[in-house]
């Protein structure tokens, strides 16, 4: 398990949550004394600055880097890889608290990697999802329906869970993202344990 003195923030959730969203506003609004580091995603799709600002690489590109060990964290959904570059170690280091987009299942990974880690999953009702989905053109409802009745896998044991329901404004979800923030500051390292704390709205 790498030694760090920062904070890894792996946010998980359903299509449709808002992380994205949620995630850029906390950007904007939290102040360069907070030290929270938002690093970029390299995935295996075309970037869109309007939804979320990613370094595009081809799957031959992508394959190359797992075997050169240039990821913190990688796994594939929908079709497309997602990695997490090495570089996030430094900032862990220096004491940041870096927050990732990232999916349930490669939580066990980053619990036995890193020894600081929390979970904020955010989450809205099953309809608020579907009609989020359906909005950006991609998918019928019917489809959208499948996607988020996914069954996700288990959280690992002894993980910290923090739980936001995005089904209110932006705002409100992005204040309440930035307190959990803040709340972690100084908190017991906690890689492992025996409890899940789910925050609720």
């Amino acid at each position: 398990m790498a030694v760090a003195n920062g904070h890894l923030i792996l946010v998980v959730g359903p299509s449709g949550a808002g992380k994205d969203a949620v995630m850029t506003g906390a950007r904007a609004a939290l102040k360069p004394e907070d030290n929270v580091v938002f690093p970029r995603r390299f995935v295996t799709r075309l970037s869109n600055p309007d939804t979320e600002d990613h370094v595009s690489m081809t799957e031959m590109e992508f394959a190359v880097a797992v075997a050169d060990g240039a990821f913190a964290l990688w796994w594939r959904a929908h079709g497309n890889s997602y990695g997490i570059g090495r570089f996030v170690e430094s900032h862990l280091d220096s004491g940041a608290t870096v927050v990732v987009n990232c999916s349930r299942a490669s939580v066990a990974d980053a619990r036995d990697r890193f020894a600081d880690m929390t979970v904020i999953e955010i989450t809205a009702p099953e309809d608020v999802l579907v009609s989020r989905i359906v909005a950006r053109g991609r998918e019928t409802a019917g489809q959208a329906r499948e996607r988020v009745t996914r069954k996700a896998p288990d959280y690992p044991p002894g993980v910290r869970v923090e739980r936001i329901v995005n089904d209110r404004t932006l705002g409100e979800a992005v204040a309440e993202f930035c307190a959990i923030l803040r709340s972690l500051k100084g908190a017991e390292p906690r890689p492992g344990g025996s409890a899940i704390s789910l925050r609720a709205s």
